[in-house]
């Protein structure tokens, strides 16, 4: 057997990524007591194969190689485009390591007649059109029949050979909550979170292996996926093209099979086709008056994930948007410059994509709150940034202070600046600060329920403190 996880070779450049894949041929030779040669990433293939199968050179220019048996040689490769698929299209990094597993896999093609099986596996079925280039032997089995319960467990399998788990699941949860749990109901919830991938329209509803293992172990109904996958390539075209995504709308989608199995550019793929391929979306159901499959997540617990990870991504993006501004939005809260201040606020908020909007007031508050982070208002001589500190009136949403004034920020959703000012106002949320000793501007605002910024504010500097 010839086994290559492409996940774990080098690629910051080509060299490396060919002296990598090299080194681990000449690992598996060694494994088998042979010895191969071979300068590039072809020769040295090439020659691991002619050893393994014992063939002999019939002729000078060894153009009639033939073995003495039948080939016996099964080639497994799993992540085949690991070492292109995070890196920018186009860049010459990306075009010299698609040379390099070209190369590979059109020599793994020119051997062909001496494997009983070539199996591939990779996150992203388009990237097959540019190092697979004219190597049309492998069948791709992604939505066949005969694979659709090939790669996870069914829910049948997992009753069947973890019946002894799921019964000591019950019984802990038993003793957790001091209620009668049985092993079905267990079996129900596992569902919920983990079963649902389907890669046939007739096919069996499957489980991820690793996070339904996980729970299996461990017995707590996690988000396991979130902590082991990396959609880095779908985030990053999510951002460079967001206004493709009207999917997020409706959790359901609908597409042909060619958009599914869409093998072209990346810059070109639609989102649905996308996240099918990397695992975020599945088959719920087809049609076949219309030839339409119904796509959806596959559980609770991917798109959990999948939420998470736009977050997290464009909270970052945000972030890094106010470090390169924060020079400009400290001089306008030093300054008491209400107006710049929510103009900056306003133009992070708007790069926000609007399927990342839960349309509740805390959304806004802990955005807000990032954003202030992310000028560098953390424990420290800058500053610092408080969310919902107690009072004895109640809870602000922010306190923010800086060297020479303080903030009592107040967010209002679908309201009024004004209402939130008033809040402050009677709540008397300032009072704990005035020993300060600094001036403390009261400022309320309210965030548009359609556009997803401020639209309106209204703020009063408070001094009294200070007069006597």
């Amino acid at each position: 057997m010839i086994g290559l996880d492409f996940s774990g070779v080098s690629n910051n450049t080509s060299e490396e990524l060919s002296a990598s894949i090299k080194m681990v041929l000449k690992e598996i030779a060694f494994s088998y007591s042979v010895k191969i040669e071979g300068g590039t990433v072809k020769d040295t293939l090439r020659s691991l194969v002619l050893q393994l199968i014992h063939l002999h050179h019939t002729s000078a220019k060894k153009e009639s190689i033939q073995s003495t048996y039948e080939p016996e040689i099964v080639v497994l490769i799993d992540e085949y485009d690991a070492p292109i698929v995070n890196l920018v299209k186009g860049s010459s990094l990306e075009q010299s390591n698609i040379r390099v597993l070209k190369d590979f896999f059109m020599t793994l093609k020119s051997l062909n007649k001496y494997f009983q099986l070539v199996f591939v596996t990779g996150v992203s079925k388009f990237n097959l059109s540019d190092v697979f280039s004219g190597a049309n032997h492998l069948d791709d089995i992604t939505i066949d029949a005969s694979a659709d319960a090939m790669f996870g467990y069914t829910q049948q399998e997992i009753i069947d050979t973890f019946s002894k788990n799921l019964e000591d699941i019950a019984l802990e949860w038993r003793k957790d909550s001091n209620k009668e749990i049985t092993k079905e109901m267990v079996i129900k919830k596992m569902a919920h979170y983990y079963n649902g991938y389907k890669f046939h329209k007739h096919g069996t509803s499957v489980y991820n292996p690793w996070s339904i293992l996980k729970f299996l172990k461990s017995g707590t109904l996690s988000n396991y996926w979130y902590s082991s996958g990396n959609p880095e390539l779908l985030l990053t075209q999510m951002k460079q093209d967001p206004s493709r995504f009207e999917l997020l709308k409706n959790r359901h989608t609908k597409a042909f099979e060619h958009e599914l199995m869409y093998t072209g550019s990346r810059s070109q793929i639609s989102l649905k086709s996308l996240m099918f391929q990397t695992g975020y979306l599945t088959i719920d159901s087809y049609d076949k008056t219309t030839d339409l499959y119904t796509l959806k997540f596959p559980n609770i617990e991917i798109e959990e994930s999948f939420e998470k990870s736009l977050q997290d991504s464009f909270e970052k993006d945000i972030k890094d948007y106010f470090l390169q501004e924060r020079n400009n939005m400290r001089a306008a809260l030093s300054n008491k410059d209400i107006k710049a201040f929510i103009n900056n606020v306003n133009v992070a908020f708007y790069t926000i994509p609007y399927y990342l909007d839960t349309k509740r007031e805390g959304q806004y508050h802990s955005n807000l709150h990032m954003l202030l982070q992310g000028l560098g208002f953390l424990a420290g001589n800058i500053g610092y940034v408080y969310s919902e500190p107690p009072t004895s009136s109640g809870r602000p949403d922010i306190v923010l202070e800086i060297e020479n004034v303080l903030y009592i920020i107040e967010i209002k959703y679908k309201s009024t600046g004004t209402a939130a000012l008033q809040q402050i106002k009677e709540n008397h949320y300032y009072e704990p600060y005035t020993f300060r000793k600094k001036e403390i501007v009261l400022l309320g605002i309210n965030f548009n329920e359609a556009t997803r910024t401020i639209d309106s504010w209204d703020h009063e500097v408070y001094n009294q403190h200070l007069k006597s």
